[in-house]
C-alpha cells in the first residue's frame, strides 16, 4: 500500500473513530500500523485488542498494565465482605487493572448494575500485600468509559501524527497530497504543477502550466536557456548533436526529439496562444499523463 492510499485511509479512520466502537476501528489501524512498520504500536494494539493477558504473545515481560486501565472499585473477601483500605498509601492498589480486551471492556460499559469480576493472579498479589484473602472486585460498567475514552485519545493523537509525518513528506517533494489519486501516480513536477489546478477543475491550465514546466525544466538540464519551444526541442535532442541523449540509437533519439517537439507544438503552444475548452477530465489526465512521460525520460536521459 502506498503512502498515498495510506493518507486516504488515516483520514477515513480519523472521521470514523468518534462514530464507531473502538472494537471495529482496531482491525483498520492495526493495518497502518503494519503498512508504517511501527512495531512499538502494532504492539500497543495487538495488547489492547486481545488483552493484557500471558495467553497474548505482545504481552512481553517489559509490559505493565497502563494506568488509564485502572478503575475504582470495591474488593470483596469469600464471604462477600468489602475490605476496607485504611492505610493511604495502599489507596492506589484498590485500582483494579483492567486487562481485558476493548471490545470486551465496551461490553461492560452497555451493562447496568454493579459487575463482578475474579481474577485469581490478581486475588493473590492483592491478598499477600494486604494480609487479607480477597476474592472479587465490584465496579460499575460506565466506570469504564474513561478507560475507552483514554485509549481512544491515544489512537487519534498516533493517527494524526503519522498523518503530519505522511503530508510532511510530501512536500519535501513537493507533492500535494490531496490530489486524485489516479493523478498521484504522475510524475512529482506534473503533481505539483498541476495537482490543485485538476482538483478544482482547471484542466485546460492544469496541462498549459505543465507543458511550460517541461520547457522550463528541458532548459534548465540542457542549460539553453536562450532557446524556447520548437528550435529548444530540435536542438538539445538532436539525433546528430544532441545535448541531452536519451538513446545511443539514432532513430530512437531522433523520435524523442519529435516527440518533446510536438508537445510544444501542438499542445504547449495552442494551449498558450488561444482558448481551448477542456472539460473532460480523463482527457486531461491522459495529456498530463504524456507529460509524465517525457519528465521521466529527461530525469533518465544523459547530458553529453
Amino acid at each position: 500500500m502506498n503512502k498515498r492510499k495510506l493518507l486516504i485511509l488515516i483520514e477515513d479512520v480519523i472521521q470514523k473513530t468518534s462514530d464507531l466502537e473502538l472494537s471495529a476501528v482496531l482491525p483498520k489501524v492495526l493495518t497502518i500500523a503494519k503498512q508504517l512498520e511501527d512495531k512499538d504500536f502494532e504492539k500497543w494494539l495487538l495488547l489492547e485488542t486481545n488483552g493484557y493477558f500471558n495467553t497474548n504473545p505482545a504481552l512481553t515481560k517489559d509490559v505493565e498494565v497502563p494506568k488509564y486501565r485502572k478503575v475504582a472499585g470495591q474488593y470483596n473477601d469469600k464471604y462477600g465482605r468489602p475490605i476496607i483500605i485504611e492505610d493511604p498509601i495502599l489507596y492506589p492498589a484498590s485500582n483494579y487493572p483492567m486487562r481485558e480486551g476493548v471490545a470486551e471492556l465496551e461490553d461492560f460499559t452497555k451493562k447496568r448494575g454493579r459487575l463482578l469480576l475474579r481474577n485469581p493472579f490478581v486475588n493473590e498479589t492483592l491478598s499477600k500485600a494486604w494480609g487479607i484473602e480477597v476474592d472479587t472486585f465490584i465496579f460499575r460498567g460506565n466506570s469504564l468509559k474513561s478507560v475507552i475514552s483514554e485509549i481512544r485519545n491515544h489512537l487519534l493523537s498516533w493517527l494524526i501524527v503519522k498523518q503530519k509525518e505522511i503530508n510532511t513528506s510530501f512536500n519535501e517533494i513537493g507533492v500535494n497530497p490531496d490530489v486524485p489519486l489516479a493523478l498521484s501516480s504522475l510524475h512529482p513536477l506534473v503533481q505539483k504543477t498541476a495537482g490543485e489546478l485538476y482538483l478544482n477543475g482547471h484542466y485546460r491550465q492544469a496541462i498549459l502550466d505543465t507543458y511550460i514546466a517541461l520547457v522550463e525544466t528541458v532548459k534548465t538540464k540542457s542549460g539553453k536557456n536562450k532557446l524556447d519551444n520548437t528550435p529548444l526541442m530540435q536542438t538539445v535532442f538532436s539525433a546528430n548533436e544532441p545535448i541531452i541523449k536519451v538513446s545511443n540509437d539514432h532513430d530512437e533519439q531522433l523520435g524523442f526529439m519529435w516527440l518533446f517537439t510536438g508537445a510544444v507544438m501542438g499542445i504547449r503552444n495552442p494551449k498558450a496562444h488561444r482558448l481551448i475548452e477542456q472539460n473532460d477530465p480523463q482527457r486531461a489526465l491522459e495529456w498530463l499523463s504524456f507529460a509524465s512521460v517525457l519528465l521521466r525520460v529527461l530525469d533518465d536521459a544523459q547530458i553529453v
